[in-house]
């Protein structure tokens, strides 16, 4: 990721999100183009922009009450990410580079025969790297 996206500054700067997944981590890349299908099996597609953007989602069989109270902090704060609104860093776990991004998913606790087992996932969109 870190060849393909623009240096940004992020919306909120204090802090740097640094949870690391334990199950999986997958990162997916994307270009906003339009894809067109014609009936006879061709394709044609318009390039809206020409820069690349990343789509993270990290997963946990349980998340430590830390990490979960940080997540949490994170998407509620309003002078953090504010849900979805705002952008903040996020420290990579294995290239170790720090991201601008911001969340993509809603966030949900799971519960299991009445314990709080933490948030088994959410997803992320890396928008740059951070300046």
């Amino acid at each position: 990721m870190f060849n393909y996206l623009p240096t940004k500054i992020a919306d909120y700067t204090a802090t740097t999100l640094t949870v690391t997944p334990q199950q999986t981590m997958t990162e997916s890349g994307e270009r906003r183009q339009i894809v067109h299908e014609f009936d006879d099996g061709s394709v044609d597609v318009v390039g809206v922009s020409d820069q690349s953007y990343f789509t993270v989602t990290l997963q946990w069989t349980y998340l430590p009450d830390a990490d979960c109270s940080t997540i949490l902090d994170f998407w509620h704060d309003t002078m953090k990410a504010n849900g979805r609104k705002r952008t903040f860093y996020w420290q990579h776990p294995t290239d170790t580079k720090t991201y601008v991004v911001r969340f993509m998913s809603p966030l949900s606790k799971t519960y299991t025969q009445g314990m709080l087992q933490g948030i088994n996932s959410c997803t992320l969109r890396v928008e740059g790297v951070k300046a």
